[in-house]
């Protein structure tokens, strides 16, 4: 097996926003949850049936990422919880910055 070295972390830029978002986020006390996972997989499913419980004792709002619609952040409205939708024009997920 031959061992190949990694001249440059093509990540560091990203890991570095990630970074920079954790500390923010822990200076203000926010609590974060990344829900990452297939097209059709059941992410905003989930949170159809956890948000409503979770509002009750948390203020909460969500952050829906997707390629081109806002229909999964219109489902986690209806629950009554804020969400903002970022649409990444082709991109799979949300990286930091």
């Amino acid at each position: 097996m031959e061992n190949l070295k990694i001249e440059e972390d093509i990540f560091s830029l990203n890991n570095q926003a990630a970074q920079k978002n954790r500390d923010t986020f822990q200076q203000h006390g926010v609590f974060v949850i990344n829900i990452m996972g297939s097209p059709g997989a059941g992410k905003t499913t989930l949170l159809e049936h956890i948000l409503p419980q979770l509002k009750q004792s948390h203020r909460i709002a969500v952050i829906e990422g997707d390629l081109a619609t806002e229909n999964d952040a219109c489902r986690i409205r209806q629950t009554g919880v804020p969400a903002v939708q970022i649409n990444t024009g082709g991109g799979c997920h949300l990286d930091a910055t």
